[in-house]
């Protein structure tokens, strides 16, 4: 991974295969459905956390992901006959009730701990997946939009984990905690990696060798 979030080796990427543009129409509506609901529950779970830190950064977040969704949104190829509107949807009943679950869960470390070991990851992993086997020549939009997203959810997962140390230090028993956050984690284990289901399979990760 390059500073700027963007995964080392990606000039590299249209070695590995492009995508259909109906599966990049799939995977970027679903996209664009993640980060709106994120944006939904982050903000109500701002509203709610009494932890004044991981209440700024619940409302920051929540407002990345807002500007996330639209990005993904715009960048929804145009098919003949289909409003691309049609494909910002949940990528599954599993995605939909994981994240209606983090939003109940209760306030400070559960909520940072679901978010920087479950949610966040999940986003980068998806997000560098697609970057790599996205074509530099017929998605290049797509992995400028990739690069700018997976910067902002890095740096998200680093800051959401030095919150969630710190919360950490003040509970009795953190592994309840962070048991919590893997349930969250079992909903959505059978999808693959991230949140999108990949075609054809999950495929690997390995990096191109540059």
């Amino acid at each position: 991974m390059t500073p700027d979030g963007s995964p080392a080796g990606a000039e590299h990427a249209g070695e590995r295969g492009g995508i259909g543009i109906e599966e990049s129409a799939r995977l970027l509506g679903a996209y664009a459905w993640v980060e709106g609901r994120l944006f939904e529950v982050l903000g109500a779970l701002a509203a709610d956390e009494s932890s004044g830190r991981l209440a700024v950064l619940l409302d920051s977040s929540s407002q990345e992901h807002a500007w996330h969704a639209e990005l993904f949104a715009e960048h929804i190829p145009l098919l003949p006959g289909t409003d691309p509107e049609a494909f910002v949807i949940a990528p599954g009943p599993e995605a939909a009730e994981m994240l209606d679950r983090l939003g109940k869960l209760p306030g400070g470390a559960p909520r940072a701990a679901a978010l920087a070991r479950v949610v966040l990851p999940r986003l980068v992993t998806g997000y560098r997946r697609h970057f790599f086997r996205a074509s530099p020549l017929s998605d290049g939009p797509t992995r400028r939009a990739l690069r700018l997203v997976l910067s902002d959810e890095v740096e998200a997962q680093l800051e959401m984990e030095e919150v969630l140390e710190g919360l950490l230090s003040g509970v009795a028993d953190p592994e309840t905690v962070l048991d919590e956050a893997g349930r969250l984690e079992e909903l959505v284990a059978g999808s693959g990696l991230g949140f999108a289901p990949w075609p054809g399979g999950s495929g690997d990760l390995t990096v191109p060798v540059q």
